[in-house]
């Protein structure tokens, strides 16, 4: 098992079906219960009440409501953002075709109410002292996508193909930038145009100005 398997198996033997089963309907649960209710107004009773099986199994697998909410961020993050850093070894050279296929990916999450929910559910977490020992672990997890797109950064760096002082803070930039138009206002629920074709014309732009900035070399 790796780090965003679905539940704790400190004995490392392998879970049964049964096991692996409930561990996910557990994390399912919690996830939406995360998502409609906030952090704070969820009890490991309430996701239990939910999701079938017993206090005492919910306990065994996830230690406790902060764990368990870092085994979800795991699992999404992993399962949005997972996928770039293994396409990203194919795009060596095509800079312009990377971008684009992550700026995709990403604005389909912008446009996903979801998405939203749990940007709003992260953001509010910084307010509670009780995950304090929890947020930089929080934060390096919400660091992947960046971490991501700045190894690739690195790699065209190295290769002589982009000119970039900072790869980390170039990708900070490229996702601000991306995300601007939209996230702000989505995340106050202000009404806006998320369609493709309005995703589509904000990222072929950014992509043409960010690729002449970066000083491609092809």
């Amino acid at each position: 098992m790796n780090e965003y398997d679905s539940c704790e198996n400190p004995s490392n033997k392998p879970l049964s079906c049964k096991a692996e089963s409930r561990c996910t309907k557990f994390l399912d649960v919690a996830y939406r219960l995360f998502l409609e209710n906030g952090y704070e107004k969820v009890s490991m009773n309430d996701i239990v009440k939910h999701a079938g099986g017993s206090l005492a199994t919910l306990y065994k697998h996830f230690g406790n409501k902060e764990q368990l909410f870092i085994y979800v961020l795991e699992q999404k993050t992993e399962e949005l953002f997972g996928e770039w850093g293994r396409q990203s070894v194919c795009y060596s050279g095509r800079v312009e075709a990377f971008l684009t296929m992550i700026g995709k990916s990403y604005l389909e999450l912008v446009a996903d109410d979801d998405a939203i929910l749990f940007y709003r559910l992260i953001v509010s977490l910084g307010y509670l002292d009780e995950t304090i020992l929890t947020k930089q672990t929080i934060l390096n997890l919400m660091m992947l996508p960046i971490d991501v797109i700045a190894e690739y950064f690195e790699n065209e760096k190295k290769s002589g193909r982009i000119d970039v002082e900072d790869t980390t803070l170039c990708a900070h930039q490229f996702l601000n930038a991306l995300e601007e138009p939209f996230m702000f206002s989505r995340v106050l629920g202000v009404e806006t145009d998320v369609s493709e074709k309005t995703r589509l014309k904000a990222l072929t732009q950014l992509v043409k100005i960010f690729c002449r900035g970066l000083g491609i070399s092809q």
